[in-house]
């Protein structure tokens, strides 16, 4: 059982992760961010992983700021909330989840959700939305 300053622990190392991968996906640095992946999205190759962030969620380029808020862990697996930040004073909501590989915490799925804006300014193949999931998953 964990106590409440290991809880505290655990959740600024998945806020600071969260932060670091976030980082690498806004700044086109996919060996990094796939590096901070579990190992079923180790045998994805890099073409086919940076294609599929680029064409399924190009706001991450275009992001400016990320804040990292509500995480919930179950100790095996663990949600991080976060909000990506526009120049154009837009935000998105995603989220990442993470999975406890051994003793280190590895990101298994990242989601992202659009909400109450359009995301035209980023995407012109987009149609303006209100509200939209998209996810990037593998299972395995």
């Amino acid at each position: 059982m964990r106590d409440t300053l290991q809880t505290l622990l655990l959740h600024q190392q998945l806020t600071d992760d969260a932060q670091i991968f976030l980082q690498a996906l806004r700044s086109e640095d996919f060996v990094h961010a796939k590096g901070m992946m579990t190992d079923i999205w180790q045998q994805m190759g890099l073409p086919e992983f940076q294609s599929m962030i680029r064409d399924e969620m190009p706001v991450f380029a275009k992001s400016t700021a990320t804040f990292v808020g509500l995480i919930m862990d179950d100790g095996q697996e663990a949600v991080v909330d976060a909000f990506l930040y526009f120049s154009n004073e837009k935000w998105a909501a995603c989220d990442l989840a993470f999975a406890n590989i051994g003793q280190e915490w590895k990101v298994n799925r990242l989601g992202l959700r659009e909400i109450d804006w359009s995301i035209e300014p980023f995407s012109s193949s987009q149609p303006a939305l209100s509200s939209r999931n998209e996810s990037l998953e593998i299972e395995g």
